[in-house]
């Protein structure tokens, strides 16, 4: 048999193995029945029905035409690396807005086609957002500005 679509082949094969390691880490926990579901139930269906959808895409691939796989955007996953691990260490230093910003900014570098304007509007709203949300409606104990700025 020859694959036609590598890609959906890749991804069926990728998800039957994420669903094996929920099922391997579910087994460790009582399974219980379906009238009294123990802790180990709701995650072993669940990673069944991911290994089923990812058998489905697999065996998909040797029957629908589709598109080659992409070569690996080294420059792009790095670039997101760093302005994740950049936003972890700005919001112990300084603050929640901050580092968000920063998190959006360094992470606009990843696309060679981010425009200044949007990437600048959208750090605006996503600070906004995460402090109403995180800070005033779940109440979180974060620290939104630096230490003594307010």
């Amino acid at each position: 048999m020859r694959i036609r679509s590598p890609r959906d082949f890749w991804a069926g094969l990728i998800f039957i193995a994420i669903a094996a390691g929920f099922i391997y880490l579910a087994s460790g926990y009582r399974y219980g029945t379906a009238q009294r579901m123990g802790p180990g139930f709701f995650p072993t269906y669940v990673a069944g029905f991911l290994g089923l959808l990812g058998l489905v895409i697999t065996l998909r691939s040797f029957v629908i035409d589709g598109a080659r796989i992409d070569p690996i955007g080294w420059r792009q996953i790095i670039i997101t690396l760093a302005a994740v691990c950049l936003f972890g260490v700005a919001l112990t230093y300084l603050g929640l807005v901050a580092a968000i910003a920063i998190l959006v900014i360094a992470g606009a570098f990843a696309d060679p086609g981010a425009r200044p304007l949007e990437v600048i509007a959208l750090a605006i709203f996503l600070c906004a957002f995460s402090v109403g949300v995180f800070v005033y409606l779940l109440g979180l104990p974060l620290q939104v500005w630096p230490e003594g700025l307010f």
